[in-house]
């Protein structure tokens, strides 16, 4: 009687495996999402994310998340982390805090962009 030798490596098959590999990855599954999670460099960290729910809802979400997260990356590259003790300072217009807020309104709008970008490619509907 003939037999068919066991296989020692796991294949590409998108089957249970005893230890995930990346190529089990693309054929697994993916993370059905509203709100984004987020590394610091503002990327989505999720495995294939695919946003579900209101569409609307969706967008308005995405776009706070990345334009709070951009314009707080503007102030702390152009100050640091600040701390300014109680009852210091001037109520007069300062020049450098305008120009960080422009920065920032700049980051906000690139962020808000890149939010339509996302949700229009990877919203998939209600969800079930």
């Amino acid at each position: 009687m003939a037999t068919t030798p066991k296989k020692e490596t796991p294949t590409d098959a998108g089957v249970l495996q005893n230890t995930p590999s990346p190529a089990a990855a693309e054929h697994g599954d993916h993370d059905r999402i509203v709100m984004a999670s987020r590394k610091p460099d503002g990327s989505m960290d999720q495995i294939r994310p695919e946003f579900i729910g209101d569409k609307d809802i969706v967008l308005t979400a995405a776009k706070g998340q990345l334009a709070q997260q951009a314009a707080s990356a503007v102030d702390v590259a152009a100050r640091g982390a600040v701390v300014t003790p109680e009852g210091t300072g001037s109520s007069e217009p300062d020049e450098e805090v305008k120009k960080l807020k422009d920065a920032q309104e700049e980051a906000v709008q690139a962020a808000e962009s890149q939010a339509e970008r996302e949700v229009s490619r990877l919203h998939k509907g209600l969800g079930a």
